[in-house]
């Protein structure tokens, strides 16, 4: 596990891009060649310690953390 790839591991977990994306707060792509490793110095510590906290966590604190993301995004202008 522990050398698997991170979009593997993240997949394998059951967290999408767009929930990963959502939780760190920027976008789709950006998450998406952060788990391709497309950064100079690869999969960035945020995003690998993301995936591992979304392993570990129960389904309640993972519904609480996606509450919680929902809750920072911006309002939408009407």
């Amino acid at each position: 596990m522990d050398n698997e790839p991170w979009q593997k591991r993240a997949k394998r977990a059951g967290l999408t891009q767009k929930t990963l994306a959502s939780l760190l707060g920027v976008s789709e792509n950006t998450v998406s060649m952060q788990l391709r490793g497309k950064w100079a110095t690869g999969t960035p510590q945020y995003v690998q310690f993301a995936i591992q906290i979304w392993e570990l966590s129960s389904q309640e604190v993972k519904d609480r953390m996606l509450d919680w993301a929902e809750r920072q995004k911006p309002d939408k202008p009407e």
